[in-house]
């Protein structure tokens, strides 16, 4: 575990096109439940990360439109990826601790979802070398391929040192 958790932190520090394709391919095998979604993170960088998600029909609901919890998962993966771009994953174990979801409009085209990291980095940081955690909310837009808001998804996380991390991995 300790190998992938160092890939996917070279990965996320280097996105070239190359690394982003890698890196996609480490997470589909890594994160079993993204994977029939088809989920491609297409942009990473300090101030966002952005990925795609297509409409097609493992991600639709009984109208034909892409299904709420497929954008509220889009929304977790942004948000959580944001954090690990900036807090590595061989230091710091991430976990969701709350979840909210506005929908505005119904998705029947490819969306995108996009998480700007407007955290404070330097707080969060103070704050595990002081405790050994941290909590933080981001927001992540979801966007049709027309560029119309699907969704608002708000996500909470906690951050936290490994070294006091009480349940084992498996």
């Amino acid at each position: 575990m300790k190998i992938a958790f160092k890939a996917i932190d070279y990965l996320l520090q280097n996105p070239s096109e190359l690394n982003l394709v890698a890196l996609n391919k480490l997470l589909m095998i890594g994160i079993p439940f993204n994977a029939p979604h088809g989920f491609k993170i297409s942009k990473i960088n300090e101030e966002v990360v952005q990925i795609d998600l297509p409409n097609r029909k493992l991600n639709q609901n009984h109208l034909g439109g892409v299904h709420a919890c497929a954008l509220a998962t889009l929304g977790e993966f942004c948000a959580g990826l944001s954090i690990l771009k900036h807090f590595k994953i061989s230091e710091y174990r991430l976990i969701m601790s709350e979840l909210n979801a506005k929908y505005s409009y119904q998705a029947k085209k490819n969306i995108v979802g996009k998480c700007t990291q407007h955290f404070d980095k330097e707080q969060i940081q103070k704050d595990l070398n002081e405790h050994g955690v941290s909590n933080q909310t981001l927001e992540t837009i979801i966007y049709d391929s027309d560029n119309q808001e699907v969704a608002v998804i708000t996500t909470s996380w906690q951050i936290k040192n490994w070294n006091i991390v009480k349940t084992k991995l498996r």
